[in-house]
């Protein structure tokens, strides 16, 4: 028996494959795989091109597998939709199909009771207690996302265009922006906005790197959106914590660039949860292998439980230089 698992995202999406001892056999990482905002067709080239390669050499009865995708539960008929689009490019049937905040959850602390933030190209909050769940945030980034790298790039260029025609006063943050970014004037400026050979998510999400770097130089406004997004994805999780009703300290875990890799963010986060009660920690396994977790856990042969778990440990420990 193999465990498939597949953590799908806005900017890239992953899958690992492994069998029933806790070996590593595959892994391999593709395009976005959100259905909603990049479409059915780019949604089916990705996840083709993810895991046709081995899917081809391994009987699809073999195969047991979790695919935490975005955009599950925000469309009529969605887990019939993308069960029927799976089946039909990768020709396997798909065991358990979440969304990607789920296989968050699961591997931010082992499939137990807590509350998980993904903060990436989007922002999505999942709390379990027993059988009881929620979601909070997640509604795109038309209208929502607070805290996601979409969201600290749009505020950017948001305030850089302010400056541009003046309804704010020029600072550093139009000029080191430019400076990054290679822009001569404001027509360079909508044309890297704009332009319509780029994902144009992903590319505002990219600009969250540069207010990052801006702000580790001093640019007061930088750190003032970087902050806000801290707030933004801090309400999150209290307000999941109001229907779940866990008692503290209330174990909270993170995944995506926004509070893995930018320390600002991660901070202030931290330091307003801490005031409430709640310890954060950083995930004990990636998102894909929360897949694979929630695979073995629902399939899996009992007695090996902790083996396996040990072995996706020790995975991750070693792919993250723990």
């Amino acid at each position: 028996m193999y465990f498939l698992g597949v953590d799908g995202g806005g900017t890239k999406t992953i899958a690992y494959l492994f069998d029933e001892e806790g070996n590593l056999i595959f892994k391999n990482t593709s395009g976005p795989t959100n259905i909603l905002e990049n479409g059915e067709e780019v949604f089916r080239k990705n996840l083709k091109e993810l895991l046709s390669s081995i899917l081809k050499d391994i009987n699809p009865k073999d195969i047991k597998s979790c695919f935490g995708l975005p955009a599950v539960g925000e469309f009529r008929e969605d887990i019939k939709i993308l069960r029927n689009i799976i089946k039909d490019e990768l020709k396997i049937e798909p065991d358990i199909i979440v969304n990607d905040v789920v296989i968050g959850w699961a591997g931010g602390n082992l499939a137990r009771d807590g509350i998980h933030v993904v903060a990436g190209t989007g922002t999505i909050t999942y709390g379990r207690k027993g059988n009881k769940d929620i979601r909070v945030s997640g509604w795109g980034s038309i209208i929502g996302d607070e805290g996601s790298a979409y969201y600290i790039g749009y505020r950017t260029l948001n305030e850089v265009s302010r400056e541009l025609d003046g309804r704010k006063r020029k600072t550093d943050l139009t000029k080191l922006l430019f400076k990054k970014l290679s822009l001569k004037d404001h027509l360079d400026f909508i044309e890297f906005i704009y332009d319509p050979q780029k994902d144009r998510r992903s590319n505002i999400a990219s600009v969250a790197k540069i207010t990052y770097e801006i702000a580790k130089e001093g640019d007061k406004k930088a750190l003032k959106i970087l902050k806000d997004s801290a707030k933004e994805l801090a309400i999150t999780v209290t307000t999941a914590n109001k229907f779940l009703k866990i008692k503290k300290p209330i174990t909270v875990t993170y995944s995506g660039s926004v509070l893995e890799k930018n320390d600002i963010v991660r901070e202030e986060f931290i330091n307003i949860l801490e005031k409430e009660g709640y310890k954060v920690e950083p995930p004990k396994l990636s998102p894909v292998l929360g897949a694979i977790l929630l695979a073995f856990l629902s399939f899996g042969n009992k007695e090996k439980k902790g083996k396996f778990i040990n072995k996706l440990l020790e995975i991750y420990k070693e792919e993250n230089k723990l």
